[in-house]
C-alpha cells in the first residue's frame, strides 16, 4: 500500500475552545500524534507551520483551552478513533523555518482533582466506591471495569491529590487507572487480556513497517508470589502463597510484605503481584500502516516470529499523522497464561 495514497485517505478533526479549527489547521499541519496509554493520561502533539505567522497570535494565552481531536480514515467503511478532549499545557515556537507545537494532556493540570491535596480517612469503604465518590466531587464521570473491587477497613489519605491517593491505591490492588476525556476510567488489564484479539498481526504482511522483540528473565521468572503482613496491634498474621498452573519450582519466589486485611485479599494481591513481574518477559513493538483499531488494552496475535508468536495486549499506541502518511506504533507483552 502506497503511504500517501493512504494519507490522502486519513483526516482529523479538530475543536478548540468549542470552534472547530480542522480546515485552518489541516492547511499548517505538519503532524499530529495521539498517545493512549493503558494506565497513564493519554496525551496530544499537533505542530503547525507558521511562516505566515498566523498561529503565533492565535495562539497567544492558549494555555488552559480545550481541544478535542478525531483521526478518521476513509475506504472500506469509514473508521474513526475520538481521541477525547484535552487541556493545553504548552504552546511552543521554533524554527526557522517558524513552527507552532501545540501539547495537551487528558488530565488537566488546571483539574481540582491533580492540584489540590486532601487529608481524610476512609472507612469501610470498597475502590469502586472510593473513585466514584472522588469522581463525583471533581464533577468527573467514574468508570469501573474491574470484577475485583477490594473493601478497606480504613485507609488513610495524609496531604495528597485524591488522584495520587487513588493511584497508589489502584497500584496496590493490581488495578490500572488513566483519566480521559474527563472520565476517571479503573479497569483489570488481565480481564482485558481475555477478550477476543481485534487482529493478527503477521509476519510478511505489507501492514507491518517494522518490528522489535524482546524477552528478559531479569525479573519475570517468579515461580510463586507470598504474601505476608503481620498486624501490629494484634499481631495476627495474614499470609498466601500463589503459584501459577506450570511455574518452575526451581524459579526464585516473589516475596511481599504490605498490609493486607484477609486472606483472600493476600491472594488477590499475590497473584496481581507476581502478574505485574512476569509479565514483561516477553515484549514487542511494532510500526504499522496507520489504523485507528489499536487502542490501548486491546489483544492481538502475533504469528511469523517463531518463540514470540502468542497472544498479546497493547499497552501504548501512538498515531502520527502527518506528510509522509498515518502511522500507528504500538507497544505490547505477552498474555499470561494462569493468573
Amino acid at each position: 500500500m502506497n503511504n500517501n495514497n493512504y494519507a490522502r485517505q486519513t483526516e482529523i478533526d479538530v475543536t478548540i475552545n468549542g470552534t472547530n479549527v480542522t480546515s485552518d489547521i489541516n492547511s499548517h499541519l505538519l503532524s499530529l500524534t495521539y498517545t493512549d496509554t493503558e494506565d497513564e493520561n493519554d496525551d496530544l502533539r499537533i505542530e503547525l507551520d507558521d511562516r505566515e505567522g498566523t498561529w503565533l497570535e492565535w495562539l497567544r494565552g492558549a494555555k488552559g483551552s480545550t481541544i478535542s481531536a478525531s483521526i478518521i480514515q476513509r475506504g472500506d467503511g469509514d473508521k474513526a478513533l475520538d481521541c477525547g478532549v484535552f487541556e493545553i499545557d504548552s504552546v511552543g515556537h521554533s524554527g526557522p523555518p517558524s513552527k507552532m507545537s501545540i501539547r495537551a494532556t487528558s488530565l488537566p493540570y488546571s483539574s481540582t482533582v491533580r492540584n489540590t491535596t486532601t487529608t481524610k480517612e476512609w472507612e469501610n469503604i470498597g475502590l469502586s466506591a472510593i473513585a466514584s465518590e472522588i469522581a463525583e466531587n471533581h464533577g468527573m464521570e467514574c468508570m469501573f471495569l474491574s470484577s475485583f473491587s477490594p473493601t478497606y477497613t480504613r485507609r488513610s489519605q495524609m496531604q495528597v491529590s485524591d488522584v495520587v491517593f487513588l493511584e497508589k491505591l489502584c497500584r496496590d490492588a493490581g488495578i490500572s487507572l488513566k483519566v480521559t476525556d474527563n472520565t476517571i476510567v479503573l479497569f483489570d488489564e488481565h480481564e482485558y487480556e481475555q477478550r477476543a484479539s481485534i487482529s493478527m498481526i503477521v509476519r510478511g504482511s505489507s501492514d507491518v513497517l517494522s518490528w522489535n522483540f524482546n524477552t528478559s528473565m531479569n525479573e519475570t521468572k517468579y515461580s510463586a508470589c507470598q504474601v505476608s503482613y503481620t498486624d501490629p496491634n494484634n499481631g495476627e498474621t495474614v499470609e498466601y502463597t500463589f503459584t501459577p498452573p506450570g511455574a518452575n519450582p526451581s524459579d526464585p519466589v516473589l516475596e511481599i510484605n504490605e498490609k493486607v486485611e484477609t486472606r483472600e485479599e493476600a491472594h488477590q494481591k499475590a497473584k496481581k503481584r507476581l502478574r505485574e513481574k512476569n509479565k514483561n518477559e516477553y515484549q514487542a513493538s511494532f510500526t504499522l500502516v496507520g489504523d485507528v483499531k489499536y487502542v490501548a488494552g486491546a489483544t492481538v496475535d502475533i504469528a511469523g516470529w517463531g518463540f514470540y508468536n502468542g497472544k498479546y495486549i497493547i499497552e501504548k499506541a501512538v498515531h502520527s499523522v502527518g506528510a509522509s502518511g498515518f502511522t500507528t506504533q504500538i507497544q505490547l507483552h505477552r498474555v499470561l497464561e494462569g493468573y
